[in-house]
């Protein structure tokens, strides 16, 4: 296939082209990942740990996800700077017209670009880690850089740590369903920092209407796109 024109410019106008070049090129995105790399960065962040099953684990589960959390965010974050640096680009009024190019939902750029504009730049972590890093440094190397291109590589990479964030999440409200018997609620909300048990309640509903019980399809963690077009 050959290069887009305009492939080692970086003139607006030849961004939207390029982001459908990379994405036949690369079958979709360079970085690419599966349900067994998103349970590696889950288990990463539990120190290898795959069983829970005490209150003490569930206090230490929600160590863990909250550890991941802030590097999801991270990533979101530097999503986020990415995304404004596209939409002022490509002239963009809504956020409407970024988010049908990125497979992404409206809410996601919008909440992308208010944590990015919120966050503090003097604190180490607010904007990079090392995966970011990996990322800026592969999207500067490709001929047609351009932000709305970093962008889609980076929204690859907060997808699977926002899917490991939600394995963790998962595995935490089976365990506070499976304890609910057999301790008080009141070591429950201790163990989550949590103060009432209708937040304890609203949490449990919450990821059992998303994601389902132990089993449900809906757990498994993809990588998915929307179909290219020629």
């Amino acid at each position: 296939m050959p290069l887009p024109l305009g492939s080692t410019r970086m003139e607006p106008a030849h961004w939207i082209d390029d982001l459908a070049w990379h994405r036949q090129v690369y079958k979709q995105s360079k970085f690419r990942w599966d349900g067994t790399e998103a349970l590696l960065v889950a288990t990463e962040f539990t120190g290898g740990c795959q069983e829970f099953r005490t209150v003490a684990d569930l206090r230490e589960l929600e160590g863990y996800r909250l550890a991941l959390s802030e590097y999801t965010m991270t990533c979101q974050r530097a999503l986020g700077l990415a995304l404004q640096e596209a939409r002022y680009g490509l002239g963009a009024s809504h956020w409407e017209d970024i988010a049908t190019l990125l497979d992404l939902t409206t809410v996601d750029c919008a909440a992308s670009s208010y944590f990015a504009r919120w966050g503090d730049p003097r604190v180490a972590g607010q904007f990079s880690n090392p995966q970011v890093r990996r990322i800026r440094k592969m999207c500067a190397g490709f001929f047609f850089a351009s932000p709305l291109l970093l962008a889609w590589e980076l929204s690859q990479l907060w997808k699977l740590y926002r899917a490991s964030e939600e394995l963790l999440e998962d595995t935490l409200v089976d365990l506070v369903v499976e304890l609910q018997p057999l301790v008080r609620t009141s070591d429950l909300l201790h163990a989550l920092h949590t103060t009432t048990e209708v937040g304890l309640s609203n949490r449990i509903s919450s990821q059992r209407h998303e994601r389902g019980p132990s089993g449900d399809p809906r757990r498994v963690p993809r990588q998915t796109f929307s179909p290219l077009t020629n």
